[in-house]
């Protein structure tokens, strides 16, 4: 018996809330009802979304290398990212938490050759295969820290 009566009064509150008339703001001479400015006065920039200005300034980092020589050979600690492609001049934020990534950064770190740069290919599962072995793309980037 309680059930029915629970069941009654929810289907009476529904019923109201049906009824219930629903306050609408409106546009009055470029303000809305709160007083607010119009939309017009923001502009979407397209291009802040690739800057990554969510992870802060990074304009200040030490050992910053613009280019690397061509033809050159350098033995660089590797992250392979399954289903990530970097391109140069990108900016690509991670978080390392897989041991062999943290000690491809630490290698990287404290590297005389060519300190704080990485390699970064793609990793990829094969379709081809039942069992879709991990397969690495034959070009990749190199990256700095």
């Amino acid at each position: 018996m309680d059930d029915v009566i629970i069941l009654e009064a929810e289907r009476h509150r529904i019923q109201e809330l049906e009824f219930e008339e629903l306050q609408i703001e409106e546009e009055v001479g470029g303000r809305d009802a709160t007083g607010a400015g119009s939309s017009d006065d923001f502009t979407f920039n397209p291009f802040l979304a690739s800057l990554h200005t969510y992870l802060g300034e990074v304009e200040d980092t030490h050992h910053r290398l613009a280019f690397l020589d061509g033809g050159a050979v350098l033995n660089l600690p590797l992250f392979f990212l399954e289903g990530v492609v970097l391109f140069p001049e990108a900016t690509l934020p991670l978080r390392v938490v897989q041991p062999n990534f943290i000690s491809a950064v630490e290698r990287a770190l404290v590297q005389v050759e060519s300190p704080y740069i990485v390699g970064v290919v793609r990793a990829y599962r094969d379709s081809d295969s039942d069992n879709r072995q991990l397969r690495f793309a034959t070009v990749g980037t190199t990256a700095e820290i």
